[in-house]
């Protein structure tokens, strides 16, 4: 048994790091496929609500649908990205 696997003196399970970086790596597709299709279900919903061959409260309904699900996905858009690209340094005046 390699030692990394076996448990400490403490009794704790020391675990690889790949694990963990696979992990979040498989958490981060996930969560980018789940992105990309609540924003496709947005457009897709818009598109219905343009065509002409549904009845009209269909597409009313399917309006607002659409809309509201890409508000919602530029919202976790903006609440996902980073304030700043570049870290700001602030030098703080003496005295």
């Amino acid at each position: 048994m390699p030692p990394a696997s076996r448990p400490a003196d403490t009794g704790r399970l020391v675990r690889p790091r790949w694990y963990w970086r696979v992990l979040f790596a498989h958490v981060l597709l996930l969560g980018a496929f789940l992105y990309i299709s609540l924003a496709s279900l947005g457009g897709y919903l818009l598109m219905l609500g343009f065509a002409d061959e549904h009845p009209q409260p269909q597409r009313l309904m399917a309006l607002g649908g659409g809309g509201a699900i890409v508000l919602v996905c530029l919202w976790l858009l903006n609440v996902a990205m980073p304030r700043r690209v570049s870290p700001v340094l602030v030098e703080r005046e003496p005295g």
